[in-house]
């Protein structure tokens, strides 16, 4: 039987494999909203319009915490490099984090160049609106009138920024009310700022599109992935790391951490997900994984280098000669995963074979879908966050003390 086109173009764009203990039953339903929220009618039509209006702007500040930031910067590092502020004219900033010394270097920018992309699903979010007050009270004696067009807000429609966008013009774009923060990359909460750099949101949002086709067609990815983790999680690996072999995946990593850990935390259960990177954290952290206790999966990423370079003068080094960088760090990728494996620890590896929008949309949408059914393998419900809310509950409580 021939293949259906969209396993086809997803088996070419991904190669990986997994060590896996445990052969759970899953299906392929992806009843999910997040999976909805990729066919909002217009809403890259009305991104592109809005980014149109503000072309002339230079810095784009992402203020949000969680979800509110992390699909969005990691994104633009993936796409981008980490280093794409400086060999860019548009810059990306992010204020997930009160901390005052990010928030001194948010207002040194020109407020004259700078749109803030305030980010919030509940409108209330206490870190979030303090940022942005700070911010509004700066701009207003700096640009004066001017203040409402300097920002744009993505929440509901309901609560305290709708209210201040919809009473003074700002420009306002809408979290689905089934869509959490970790699970939002594919709404306005990822998109503008990836409009506003240039990147092509059709083509990301296609890439998930044709994954979630691909997998209710029966390709394996996800599936193998919740099988992998949540089987090595039952025979007692309660830490899952993901090991970026680039530079680009570290942030990938860090979204990866914060959707896996708040989706799966709870009700006594839980994999706790590391991030690590290679080859830095061979030197690092490899030692424990390799001899400590054995209580860690490992999951290899990796993707293709956009940029590399040749040793052609190894001096008295010979078996560098005429290796390139990417090379050597596949060779040391390999080399960790054998000695892992051979030290008793199961891996699995991920390799994304291009390194554009849509292939970073059809690896976020298939671990959103691991991670759902992981949530099923373990009969908890993934897309709530009942601790969150206990903690966020007590701060308001002090804080009106």
């Amino acid at each position: 039987m021939k293949k259906l086109i969209e396993v086809e173009r997803m088996e070419n764009l991904f190669k990986y494999e997994f060590d896996i203990s445990h052969d759970f039953k899953l299906n392929y339903k992806t009843n999910y909203g997040f999976i909805r929220s990729l066919c909002t009618k217009n809403l890259v039509s009305d991104i592109n319009s809005y980014i149109n209006s503000i072309k002339d702007y230079q810095n784009f500040v992402q203020i949000g915490i969680g979800g509110s930031a992390l699909g969005a910067t990691s994104s633009v590092e993936f796409l981008g490099g980490i280093y794409h502020n400086y060999i860019n004219n548009k810059k990306y900033f992010v204020l997930d984090n009160i901390d005052s010394e990010r928030m001194d270097f948010a207002l040194s920018l020109d407020a004259k160049k700078t749109i803030f992309h305030i980010v919030s699903k509940s409108g209330s979010t206490i870190e979030t609106l303090s940022q942005f007050f700070i911010i509004y009270e700066r701009l207003k004696k700096t640009v004066g009138k001017e203040v409402n067009k300097h920002f744009v807000f993505t929440t509901s429609k309901k609560g305290f920024l709708y209210d201040f966008a919809t009473q003074n013009s700002i420009p306002l774009f809408y979290i689905p009310e089934d869509v959490g923060g970790r699970y939002s990359v594919f709404t306005s909460v990822g998109l503008i700022a990836l409009s506003f750099l240039s990147y092509n949101i059709e083509q990301f949002i296609e890439g998930a599109k044709t994954a979630v086709r691909a997998f209710r067609n029966g390709w394996q990815m996800p599936n193998d992935f919740t099988k992998f983790s949540i089987g090595e999680y039952k025979n007692g690996k309660n830490m899952l790391v993901m090991f970026a072999y680039k530079d680009a995946l570290y942030g990938v990593a860090d979204w990866f951490r914060q959707l896996w850990a708040e989706s799966l935390g709870k009700n006594g259960v839980g994999q706790t997900p590391i991030k690590a990177l290679g080859v830095t954290d061979q030197h690092s952290q490899l030692q424990l994984y390799q001899d400590g206790p054995k209580d860690k999966a490992i999951l290899f990423l990796d993707t293709v280098s956009n940029k590399d370079f040749v040793v052609e003068e190894p001096l008295s080094l010979p078996y560098l000669k005429s290796r390139n960088l990417s090379e050597i760090m596949g060779i040391e990728m390999e080399s960790t995963h054998r000695a892992l494996k051979e030290n008793g620890v199961n891996c699995g590896t991920i390799f994304i074979k291009e390194r554009n929008e849509y292939a970073l949309g059809a690896l976020y949408i298939s671990l959103m879908i691991a991670t759902a059914k992981a949530g099923e393998l373990l009969g908890i419900n993934p897309f709530d966050q009942p601790g969150v809310e206990l903690g966020k509950k007590y701060t308001k409580e002090a804080l009106n003390r």
